[in-house]
């Protein structure tokens, strides 16, 4: 069968009867929901974690409003500023909840067979930066090429390279996300000077130490920034539901990589099994390209579980 691997973040927390909130800042329960979500929908990878985008932002001085209904955790300030020095951006597992999240991945990772492949998501440092400094400002900095901008970068790679050795001193994978990056949110000239040369020391990095594994996840129509992705040194292409999957297929082959076709989670919500089946079939269809991964985008928190396991289905049989 072709690889599954659903995003499922905070959809973990409902099968536990869980709020995202509440398994976000526990690791008992975080482990517990993602212990649950494998058990139930048997994906070929496991990536632990709740709010991604918000761990390091709030190690680094975010406050992160909690909610008691299904709403995902949010940032609410930004409190670097650009004149903020890059001294001030310094790692430690004590900070915000970077130990619980290690904890745990960890916990998850004790109660998996070997080949299954347990990983904490992590941002670029592209993404960080946007939110400890609030789009608005850091887009402002980056058309103006404001100088201040590389020193704080640097600081955060360095800050992501730390984190990534108590990663793998825990024995898990590392997947590297970077919404920030995608367009229409910047433009490709502001990708390229600012997000792919990180990126590109991030996943050096990663492979240095041990991480083959190296993928670096952009959604949305990521066209307009497709060869720089590809020259990050990612080891996984998205080609996400609103983008042409030959198009991925054909640059992914180039550098040798795999494809991650991704299905809408709208889809998956609603049970519209029908255009799941034709996105599964249009995939099959592309199997003479050995490297390729069924995907999700982020499965909202309240999709009913039959309809994840009809996908999981549907690919069993279709794919046969």
């Amino acid at each position: 069968m072709i690889p599954f691997m659903p995003t499922i973040i905070e959809h973990a927390a409902a099968l536990i009867r869980q709020t995202p909130s509440a398994a976000a800042k526990d690791a008992s329960l975080l482990a517990k929901a993602h212990i649950e979500a494998y058990k139930l929908y048997q994906p070929d990878a496991i990536t632990v974690g709740i709010d991604i985008y918000n761990i390091e932002a709030e190690a680094l001085g975010c406050h992160i409003r909690f909610y008691n209904d299904m709403s995902i955790p949010g940032i609410v300030t930004h409190p670097l500023t650009l004149d903020s020095p890059p001294c001030q951006i310094s790692f430690s597992t004590k900070l915000g909840r970077i130990q619980m999240l290690l904890d745990a991945a960890s916990t998850v990772k004790s109660t998996m067979d070997n080949n299954v492949r347990v990983s904490l998501g992590i941002c670029g440092p592209f993404s960080i930066l946007i939110e400890l400094l609030g789009y608005d400002t850091a887009i402002h900095a980056f058309i103006t090429e404001d100088e201040r901008i590389p020193p704080l970068l640097a600081a955060l790679l360095e800050f992501q390279t730390q984190y990534i050795k108590a990663i793998t001193a825990h024995g898990l994978g590392v997947v590297v996300f970077e919404s920030w990056a995608s367009p229409p949110l910047i433009s490709p000239d502001i990708y390229e000077k600012y997000a792919l040369p990180y990126e590109q020391a991030l996943l050096t990095h990663m492979k240095a130490h041990k991480h083959q594994i190296a993928p670096l996840i952009i959604g949305g129509d990521t066209r307009p920034i497709l060869d720089n992705i590809l020259n990050s040194g990612t080891t996984l292409l998205v080609s996400d539901y609103n983008t042409p999957l030959s198009l991925y297929i054909d640059k992914a082959r180039k550098k040798d990589i795999w494809v991650r076709a991704n299905i809408d989670p709208k889809l998956v919500r609603h049970g519209r099994m029908a255009e799941i089946e034709a996105r599964i079939n249009e995939i099959c269809d592309k199997r003479k390209y050995p490297k390729i991964i069924i995907g999700t985008g982020v499965v909202p928190y309240d999709t009913p579980p039959e309809n994840l396991l009809n996908v999981r289905r549907l690919i069993h049989e279709l794919s046969q």
